[in-house]
């Protein structure tokens, strides 16, 4: 669904910003750290309850963070590998990736998923640029620590570090997503898509509305 009638001229956006999790992978899971712990079948007992803190305001995004790791303590890093394997790209993202790359846009990611496995897709896919959130191990195993690098609503900050990065006005740049810590970065894009939003408010938060499973149609807007 397009919000707009009009197509988009891609040569007025110069820099797009990606979200990952339920974004470039599939919405099986909107989070990786949530992927990680249904491999490790310590969503139910752990995961999920920590999140409804984290939502209620109980505990910050920091210790909501550090609290999913402690729960991983111990585990290798073959296990976590393994892990962060079951996470699946989207169908067509290849192509809309080529396509982008073809007119000459920069292509970041920019997620508050596990940054392994956003450096995993962003140099399979050659995005130009990434960054997320560290899962930290000593000696091959999770340790429990984390290093936070994208903090809940702060992917406009960061999108904006970019754009002066590359002296690019806002207006510029694209923001892809599909949940409510997107819309932070939605505000400062100059074109915002989302693609099977997670609620109405992304929705309305966008210009742009995709309701498809496969990337390769938000081409077809430009």
């Amino acid at each position: 669904m397009k919000k707009y009638n009009e197509r988009f001229q891609l040569s007025d956006y110069t820099l797009v910003a990606f979200d990952l999790d339920g974004t470039l992978t599939t919405t099986d899971f909107r989070s990786s750290w949530q992927a990680v712990h249904e491999f490790f079948g310590t969503w139910e007992i752990h995961g999920k309850p920590i999140l409804h803190r984290f939502l209620k305001g109980e505990i910050s995004y920091y210790e909501f963070c550090k609290a999913d790791a402690e729960a991983w303590i111990g585990r290798t890093e073959d296990e976590y590998q393994k892990a962060i394997a079951s996470i699946e790209l989207r169908e067509g993202i290849t192509e809309l990736v080529s396509f982008l790359r073809s007119k000459g846009c920069i292509l970041i990611i920019l997620s508050m998923g596990l940054q392994d496995i956003v450096k995993k897709i962003a140099v399979q896919l050659e995005f130009d640029y990434w960054v997320g959130n560290e899962l930290v191990r000593y000696n091959n195993r999770i340790s429990g620590e984390v290093k936070i690098n994208i903090g809940w609503e702060e992917k406009g900050k960061v999108l904006r570090n970019f754009l002066k990065q590359f002296k690019m006005l806002p207006e510029n740049s694209i923001a892809i997503g599909d949940s409510t810590a997107d819309i932070d970065m939605f505000k400062v894009a100059g074109l915002s898509i989302t693609i099977e939003p997670s609620s109405e408010r992304v929705a309305e938060a966008s210009d742009i509305v995709c309701q498809t499973k496969n990337m390769k149609e938000i081409i077809s807007f430009f």
